[in-house]
């Protein structure tokens, strides 16, 4: 139910969600037309007036993430949790309707002997906890499941730029006035 304390019509089937994530997360896709699709998918085509915080609090379960850098994705980890439910909880995630939130309590409750624990506990492993000589291996493994960031295109290209002009040492004012205006 929302802020205005009436209630609305969701779709809370993880698939839902995460396809909502995921064009949420799309840097290349307009605003509206993520909105639009939230709209439609998730709310069943009768958005409440703040959809965005309602949904993120649905999501998260109303936690706020800390500016932490994150230990998963559920695109880049999509695999290992698929794999992981097979291991753990014999659930095949193809055929299976599961709820947001059961969905996310099973996700939290993975071993650290499945391909998804054994991803976020790599990604979470304090340096200074490697010895020197597992530097290296540890770093290929992290290099190979590492969680790429979402840039927007138009902003790549721009930055592409401003590192060419510097390197050519030419003048990056224009570009680095461009990249604040974004």
């Amino acid at each position: 139910s929302g802020h205005d304390g009436l209630s609305y019509l969701i779709d809370p089937c993880y698939r839902t969600v995460l396809a909502c994530l995921r064009w949420l997360c799309d840097p290349a896709m307009e605003e509206m037309r993520k909105r639009l699709y939230l709209a439609r998918f998730f709310f069943l085509n009768h958005p409440p007036r703040d959809m965005d915080a309602l949904f993120a609090a649905f999501v998260t379960g109303g936690e706020t993430g800390a500016d932490e850098p994150p230990l998963m994705d559920f695109e880049v980890d999509a695999g290992a949790i698929y794999a992981s439910f097979r291991q753990q909880y014999g659930i095949d995630l193809l055929r299976e309707e599961l709820h947001w939130i059961e969905f996310r309590e099973l996700l939290a409750g993975l071993c650290e002997d499945t391909p998804f624990g054994a991803r976020v506990r790599l990604r979470a492993l304090p340096d200074r906890e490697i010895s020197a000589e597992d530097r290296p291996r540890i770093q290929k493994l992290r290099e190979m499941i590492r969680i790429p960031e979402r840039v927007d295109p138009a902003e790549q290209a721009l930055l592409t730029e401003l590192n060419r002009r510097l390197a050519e040492g030419e003048d990056p004012t224009e570009i680095i006035r461009q990249l604040q205006e974004g």
